[in-house]
């Protein structure tokens, strides 16, 4: 338990430092787009729950609605995903793109910030170390490996509706916050096989976590 709790300390630690970093807030250059980004939803998604359960702990209130949420399996595993699909877009995604910008430009910096290793590196990867050590997997189901991308299934809906509506991205000339989401760009056919080949191989990562959690 000790254990644990450290390490969700730290989860709670490094995202509220990443966030703030990565918010512009600290440099007096608040990003009033900075919420439109899966990351950083994602991040903030992560910490209020690590807070919650903080909190929880402290007061005992474990049969109480907050308590049977943040305590509940379902949602562990939930919010782990959410934010290991952070980590797997960036990474495999978004990263190849990223290093082939050139080494002084804004991009290439943001690669290599610490702010971005925070959101994007360590809150996901110990987010996903604390789930596979500490979840009970007498409790865990396949069919979560669905259920949870109600999330960024939720998250696609949003930055559809905002991209559609031509609110452009500050610093960027696009009104969507990934360029595999860009219907203007790709057409509707292009995006949405886009997504769902995301959510596949999301919800496959899914169930192979759960696999390999059983055989723990």
């Amino acid at each position: 338990m000790a254990v644990q709790i450290i390490i969700e300390i730290l989860i709670v630690l490094v995202g509220c430092c990443g966030l703030l970093m990565h918010s512009g807030w600290l440099s007096g250059n608040l990003r009033k787009d900075f919420f439109r980004y899966y990351t950083n939803l994602s991040n903030l998604f992560v910490v209020m729950f690590y807070l919650i359960r903080m909190v929880v702990r402290i007061t005992g209130n474990y049969d109480g609605f907050f308590g049977k949420i943040v305590f509940s399996e379902l949602w562990f595993y939930s919010v782990t995903m959410s934010i290991f699909l952070t980590f797997g877009i960036f990474h495999f995604l978004l990263v190849p793109a990223l290093k082939k910008a050139p080494s002084d430009s804004s991009e290439f910096q943001m690669l290599h910030s610490f702010s971005n290793y925070c959101v994007h590196y360590i809150v996901p990867l110990l987010s996903l170390l604390n789930w596979l050590v500490f979840a009970d997997k007498a409790q865990l189901n396949y069919r979560w490996a669905l259920i949870w991308t109600i999330i960024p299934w939720l998250y696609v809906l949003y930055a559809e509706i905002r991209g559609l509506r031509g609110d452009i991205i500050e610093n960027t000339d696009s009104a969507y916050p990934y360029d595999f989401m860009d219907i203007g760009k790709h057409g509707w056919p292009a995006v949405i096989r886009n997504c769902i080949l995301v959510a596949v191989v999301f919800v496959l990562a899914g169930m192979l976590l759960i696999f390999l959690k059983k055989l723990i």
